[in-house]
Parts: C-alpha cells; structure tokens; sequence
C-alpha cells in the first residue's frame, strides 16, 4: 500500500526536472561544489609551499652555525 501512488509521482518528477530554474540550480551544485572544494585544498597547498619556500630564502640568508 502506497502513500502515493505511481501518476503522482510521475508528475512530480516531471514537473521538478523540466522546471528551468531547479534545473540550473541543479546543474550550478553539481558544477560549483567541487570546484569550491579543489579552489580550497589548491588555497592551502600554495599557502604551505609558500611557507617552505619562505623558510628556505630566510635560511640562505641566515645559515645556522650547528651545520
């Protein structure tokens, strides 16, 4: 026993996917979240190269004298 039943369904569907606007939010999720996700781990990989680099400028400069 079904709370709705197959026509119902079939109409939601339909409605939901030829709607212009569900279809280009769907389509801009699909699109935008993995591209948030790379541009953020890319942020964080060039912040810390940024860093190492820095560090091995400052020790070219200024050599330890332990070594």
């Amino acid at each position: 026993m079904s709370f709705f039943n197959d026509e119902f369904i079939d109409r939601i569907i339909q409605m939901t996917w030829r709607n212009p606007a569900f279809m280009a939010i769907a389509i801009a999720m699909v699109w935008l979240i993995p591209q948030l996700l790379i541009r953020r781990i890319m942020a964080q990989n060039y912040k810390e190269s940024k860093l190492i680099k820095q560090k091995q400028k400052i020790e070219k400069l200024y050599p330890s004298s332990l070594k």
